[in-house]
């Protein structure tokens, strides 16, 4: 069957594989280790950050003193403790992908350093499932810059008019916006009342259907 010239990007963390809860324990054991205890309404402003990002910022909020590359060392380790226990896909990203890929053109578009991508890649396979992944370090600039996902359309030759976004995070949901795409979000990571500007919002990758998607694109021309 020939592939029409549309495309479905995915963000990583939080829509393809389940790490956000990995992050978490992460990131709580690296706090306590400086005497700090997230408030709960403070853990969306994390989700899809650059790395980078995400340590500056905490070490910003929370006064932490520290060299910053002795606490991004010390995150980095948290993080690879939990991920050595096992990372999860989310629940549907399986099934979906075997309902869409022969429709669409499928690409991961992540703000995750390489580093840690090629690691997850390996670990999980990831080529089997898309033939084309971006890390928002090899674009001009990170989500929440829509670089990462104009890199991935120009790679699979695609104009923003053909490609819908499924992302989760307010960094993530910014960067597709902005690329000029359609977006659906996912909720999870970012609070309900904070989604009403997306075009979309679904709970379950099950919603994901090739009628749903071509529906989407009809109604956009």
């Amino acid at each position: 069957m020939k592939i029409p010239k549309q495309a479905l990007l995915l963000d990583m963390d939080g829509v393809t594989i389940d790490t956000e809860p990995l992050y978490t324990k992460a990131e709580i054991n690296l706090f306590k280790e400086y005497g700090v205890k997230v408030p709960k309404e403070d853990w969306f402003l994390f989700k899809g950050l650059s790395e980078k990002k995400f340590y500056e910022l905490s070490m910003q909020r929370y006064e932490i003193k520290e060299d910053i590359e002795v606490f991004m060392q010390k995150g980095r380790n948290y993080v690879k403790n939990e991920f050595n226990k096992g990372i999860p896909f989310m629940n549907g990203f399986k099934s979906m992908h075997k309902r869409i890929s022969p429709h669409f053109f499928l690409g991961l578009v992540t703000a995750s350093p390489r580093h840690s991508l090629n690691k997850i890649i390996l670990n999980l396979n990831l080529k089997k499932y898309f033939k084309n992944i971006v890390s928002g370090e090899e674009a001009n600039k990170n989500k929440p810059y829509p670089d990462p996902y104009l890199l991935m359309m120009k790679t699979l030759d695609i104009t923003p008019n053909n490609t819908i976004i499924i992302e989760d995070s307010l960094t993530g949901l910014s960067s597709a916006i902005s690329s000029g795409a359609y977006v659906i979000a996912k909720t999870g990571s970012t609070p309900i009342e904070k989604l009403s500007h997306i075009h979309h919002i679904i709970d379950h990758l099950d919603e994901i259907t090739v009628n749903f998607l071509e529906e989407i694109l009809q109604a956009t021309k």
